[in-house]
């Protein structure tokens, strides 16, 4: 991401409006570039002020009162005979009730049916989790192809103990693992590597309704969900969907 890319997003991501990708983007920008920093936090200060409560001036009660009346008196009034008030009042019953029904509806249903579900959301935590990893030069925290040092080093800080295997012969090697957090729990890490390409296997204890799931594409990156060995395991690179359904079935294989 160059400059002018970086200052344009920096108002937007103070905000929290942008995607997951283009707001990891920024904050790398930021932490490499002088000139973007400087300016990143002279916004950043100025928003700060902006919320500074000494800034904002509160009407005296009597100043909303007259204010209150003068609108008050300004609005039109309308000279209308009983029958027609009562006429009036019958049409509000006739077609307000409904619309009050169907708003309370819309209130109930529909933030239901487009709110997304538990897999949706844990894709997206898995998918931040990956993209980070890559981008904080946090991809390991042991390094080592060797099967029988990574596992061990997985005692004492899980609950569970992960499966793990090589599989360099196939051209996929285990390069290493890491501790991470996906779906409100700790769960295991391991890296494998495809040529030049990072294959993040995140794994947790899987529950009684955990199923595995087609491969599916996000922002650039490919993800699918398999169960396996009791583990819920949730494979992310940017590999082909060819090579990574290749990769889910050696871990298949091994369970």
């Amino acid at each position: 991401m160059d400059c002018d890319t970086a200052r344009g997003l920096i108002h937007g991501h103070l905000d929290g409006e942008l995607d997951l990708i283009p707001d990891l983007e920024v904050d790398r920008h930021v932490e490499q570039c002088d000139r973007c920093t400087a300016e990143y936090a002279t916004i950043r200060a100025l928003q700060t002020r902006l919320k500074d409560q000494s800034l904002y001036f509160e009407a005296p009660a009597e100043l909303k009162e007259k204010t209150r009346r003068a609108i008050h008196r300004a609005l039109p009034r309308t000279q209308a005979s009983p029958s027609i008030r009562r006429s009036s009042a019958r049409r509000a019953i006739q077609f307000g009730i409904p619309m009050a029904v169907a708003a309370i509806l819309a209130l109930l249903i529909v933030p239901a049916a487009i709110r997304p579900g538990h897999n949706e959301i844990v894709a997206q935590e898995v998918l931040a989790s990956h993209v980070r990893s890559m981008m904080a030069s946090h991809l390991m925290d042991v390094a080592s192809t060797d099967q029988h040092t990574v596992k061990p080093w997985f005692n004492g800080k899980l609950d569970f103990s992960p499966p793990v295997a090589d599989f360099a012969k196939d051209g996929f090697p285990l390069v290493g693992g890491r501790l991470d957090y996906i779906d409100g729990r700790a769960v295991a890490a391991l890296v494998y590597q495809h040529g030049k390409h990072v294959i993040n296997v995140f794994m947790w204890p899987a529950p009684e309704a955990a199923h595995s799931a087609k491969i599916e594409t996000q922002q650039g990156y490919n993800l699918e969900q398999i169960v396996f060995a009791g583990m819920n395991c949730w494979i992310v690179s940017d590999l082909n969907p060819t090579e990574l359904a290749k990769f889910g079935e050696l871990l298949r294989a091994r369970g």
